[in-house]
């Protein structure tokens, strides 16, 4: 069992491996491309396991895929060092006016939408792209505190994960509301809307 001690930036975790000092780093597009191979190796640890169990190939696919994504305007994110390396991130970008269309998870998204749901998923709400946090630092309430400031801002947000993602759990017990499933390649997906003005259950 952790307890963890907050600042507006920092976070002391106590823990049976003794006590660790996480910094909260808020990161332009720019700067989340700079941390690629931290965030790399974040990846690999996370996604390369069941229930995702990604290819070498997927997984190898990765920094190309982080280049795209910070390309959208307005990406950004939040980072989480520990001892000077990145251990945790989310990051994503701003929706836009109408949901985009283009490539296999786009266009999967676009047509299994509920015509109910899709205003919520574009302005202005919060696309988040992902969320990670590396296995050796989990149980310490980093992805709590990583996805709440993140769309403390916003007044909605939205994201996807494998209906069996131990986060499931995380989402639904922070007020995020599942929405509707789809299909991407052999990836089965689920979309979890978070609204300001819908607190948790």
């Amino acid at each position: 069992m952790s307890h963890v001690v907050s600042t507006s930036s920092h976070a002391v975790s106590t823990s049976p491996d003794g006590p660790r000092l996480y910094r909260y780093q808020p990161a332009d597009a720019a700067e989340v491309l700079a941390r690629e191979r931290d965030l790399h190796v974040v990846y690999r640890a996370c996604f390369a396991d069941p229930p995702w169990s990604e290819s070498e190939a997927q997984i190898a696919a990765f920094p190309q895929r982080l280049v795209e994504q910070m390309a959208h305007p307005g990406a950004h994110g939040i980072m989480v060092e520990c001892d000077g390396r990145v251990v945790a991130a989310v990051y994503g970008w701003p929706a836009g006016d109408v949901l985009p269309a283009g490539t296999a998870f786009d266009d999967a998204l676009a047509a299994a939408a509920p015509r109910h749901v899709v205003a919520a998923l574009t302005a202005p709400a919060l696309v988040v792209a992902e969320l990670m946090v590396h296995p050796a630092h989990r149980r310490q309430g980093i992805a709590r505190a990583l996805l709440t400031r993140y769309v403390s801002r916003w007044p909605r947000a939205w994201l996807c994960t494998h209906p069996q993602a131990p986060a499931v759990a995380l989402y639904e017990s922070m007020g995020w509301r599942r929405q509707f499933d789809f299909v991407v390649g052999e990836f089965s997906l689920v979309l979890y809307l978070w609204q300001a003005d819908h607190p948790p259950a």
